[in-house]
């Protein structure tokens, strides 16, 4: 059982994301309202997106694995790799 002060700690924590939670769901609603600013976080998502896919492609051959990546499905190879 945590002690008194400890779980002060724990709902001040609580209290804590639950303020960083409002105001992320408030700025994600500010975007999603704002038709530029939405559009230019779905071209930079692709390209992060697109970024980690060839990020993950590069550690998948380091660790000797040769299988292709679509989306979020790992295609094995005809080796079985």
């Amino acid at each position: 059982m945590p002690t008194a002060q400890e779980a002060q700690q724990i709902k001040e924590e609580a209290e804590w994301k639950a303020q960083q939670d409002a105001k992320t769901l408030a700025e994600t609603n500010i975007i999603l309202n704002d038709s530029k600013r939405f559009n230019a976080a779905r071209k930079a998502a692709k390209k992060l997106a697109k970024d980690a896919k060839e990020q993950f492609e590069g550690l998948m051959k380091v660790a000797g694995r040769t299988n292709k990546v679509e989306g979020m499905k790992v295609l094995r190879d005809d080796t079985g790799s």
